[in-house]
């Protein structure tokens, strides 16, 4: 895998990046004991080896890499996190765009990704289908998301390779939140998974 990033030039690692941190990232606004900011970057997922693709993807981009603890929940999987405080990271993510705090009703695909690469593209698609998305046992994929606003975004991305714009559909969960649903199927799915941008997929 660190072989395969050093081969990515640094706008095919950013985004893969940014798809990452869209599904299971955040910039939370968290304050120290003393009351100031302390401008968390952070990254949750159930799989270690993801959380430390996001890590190995931080340091080539920033420079430094983040601290990884797990954690423990009852009866539930075990979730890995990654935290970096960052003033200048977080004002770098923000100024592209990416939103603090709870990002649900904010979220979008950036115009980064939207003016990128065909690879750069799909170096986001790749990397959001890491955290958000799931390859089922008919090869369709799956997009999972609480943010319905960046699954439009993600259909219309997605339209460029597949050649349509696929529907987003809206589930009620416990009979009050919302979650939003994208599904591509086998043949459209063949087509994302098999591009070099999506290469990710295969060595994760």
């Amino acid at each position: 895998m660190k072989r395969f990033l050093l081969e990515m030039k640094r706008g095919e690692k950013l985004a893969l990046f940014l798809g990452m941190l869209s599904g299971d990232g955040c910039l939370s606004i968290g304050h120290n004991g003393q009351g100031y900011r302390d401008y968390p970057i952070q990254f949750y997922n159930t799989e270690k080896e993801k959380v430390i693709l996001f890590d190995d993807l931080f340091y080539n981009l920033f420079g430094t890499h983040g601290r990884i603890v797990a954690r423990k929940r009852k009866n539930r999987k075990e979730i890995w996190e990654f935290v970096k405080y960052s003033v200048k990271t977080v004002k770098e993510l923000r100024k592209i765009g990416f939103p603090e705090g709870v990002k649900r009703d904010l979220l979008r695909v950036l115009p980064i990704i939207k003016e990128g690469s065909p690879l750069e593209k799909l170096n986001f698609i790749g990397g959001v289908i890491l955290t958000d998305g799931s390859i089922k046992p008919k090869r369709g994929i799956l997009f999972h998301s609480g943010s319905k606003l960046f699954l439009e975004d993600l259909s219309i991305l997605l339209s460029e390779f597949i050649g349509q714009v696929k529907p987003v559909k809206e589930f009620t969960q416990r009979e009050i939140y919302k979650s939003y649903q994208l599904y591509l199927n086998k043949q459209e799915s063949e087509i994302i998974l098999g591009q070099r941008g999506t290469m990710v997929l295969r060595l994760s």
